[in-house]
């Protein structure tokens, strides 16, 4: 709207060469800086000062504007030059920003798919060593358990050889001629001892009635040498069955001295490379989380490099409007001051008179 002001006055003081004196002194008088020069100039005419330094004042006048609009010239240059490198930076912090976005982007996807791997990797690692664990837990219990039986089996046999060797030691006497009678309470131990073990029962019957019939028939030296024969022929069953136990004790604790160093490597194996997939896996999850950082920083950089190469356009076509109106408005200010002078020149005295006329 300014600028139509102005250029209508502009308008109106060319045509005012086609019209009156008093009809161009009146437009002029309505325009603000038109009215202030007016002034100036009545000031001027009431002082009765000569008409040259009337128009020396418009001259000064019409200088200070030209020289207003140099300034502003070199300013407004100075501006569009200001204008034009600050853009061309913003225009490459975009770029920039706008490839960090994308770099960033395309490592944080590549590696969630990496991550994917990885996590499948540990996924059936913990189950393989799940199962490492349950096979050692179970193999070692059941070779616990048969170490366990071995020994109770072993000690029963020992039990069981004790009780014979007492038997025997029981029967030496009686063969030297010890009374039963000197050997009753030891009878009645061993023959007790005898008679409740149940872990061979079967072995042991026959030497219990042996036992039982030469202390109901009395002792005698046919009975006592096939006893001791006995005794002699179940002691040696008994330390044959504990070889054989202890054989295969050993053979099974073998085994599983081999089989456990093997789990034991297996598993050792298994965590080291969870361990190694677990900081992988870290190493993935903080690449993404990096990236991502990246990604929002750079596209908050970037909305705000946007946001102000927008506020720069802005501020440069404001400043290019106002070079524009202040240009115009010294356009009309400078016709004013011509077409005054103008006037001072060729009609003062008709342009004396509307001065001191007018308010």
């Amino acid at each position: 709207m300014q600028k139509l002001a102005i250029l209508a006055l502009v308008l109106a003081i060319t045509a005012a060469k086609f019209v009156d004196t008093h009809t161009t002194l009146a437009q002029i008088n309505a325009d603000p800086f038109g009215h202030v020069i007016l002034s100036a100039i009545k000031a001027h005419l009431l002082a009765q000062t000569p008409a040259n330094e009337v128009n020396m004042l418009l001259n000064g006048v019409g200088a200070g504007i030209v020289q207003d609009q140099n300034d502003h010239d070199h300013a407004f240059e100075l501006d569009t030059t200001t204008n034009n490198r600050i853009v061309e930076d913003l225009d490459k912090e975009i770029l920039y920003h706008q490839n960090q976005i994308s770099s960033n982007t395309q490592l944080r996807d590549d590696t969630i798919e990496a991550l994917a791997v990885s996590e499948e990797d540990i996924r059936v690692t913990i189950s393989d060593i799940a199962n490492n664990e349950a096979t050692y837990a179970r193999e070692e219990a059941t070779r616990n358990q048969q170490h366990e039986t071995f020994v109770a089996k072993v000690a029963a046999i020992d039990d069981v050889i004790d009780a014979i060797d007492e038997a025997a030691k029981l029967i030496q006497h009686l063969s030297l001629g010890a009374s039963f009678a000197q050997l009753k309470s030891k009878y009645d131990s061993l023959h007790k001892k005898l008679s409740d073990n149940t872990s061979h029962s079967a072995l042991l019957q026959p030497v219990i009635t042996a036992l039982t019939e030469l202390a109901t028939h009395g002792v005698n030296q046919k009975a006592l040498t096939k006893i001791a024969q006995l005794l002699s022929e179940i002691r040696q069953q008994l330390v044959s069955e504990k070889a054989a136990k202890t054989d295969v004790e050993e053979r099974q604790a073998a085994h599983w001295a081999e089989f456990s160093v093997h789990l034991s490597n297996e598993h050792t194996r298994l965590v080291e490379r969870k361990a190694q997939l677990e900081v992988q896996i870290q190493e993935q999850k903080d690449t993404i989380e990096d990236a991502q950082s990246w990604i929002e920083f750079h596209t908050l950089e970037l909305e705000n490099s946007e946001e102000r190469l927008a506020g720069q356009q802005a501020w440069y076509a404001v400043q290019s409007e106002i070079y524009e109106t202040q240009t115009a408005e010294r356009q009309a200010q400078q016709e004013i001051v011509d077409r005054l002078q103008e006037h001072i020149s060729e009609k003062l005295s008709t342009t004396a008179q509307f001065i001191a006329s007018r308010n």
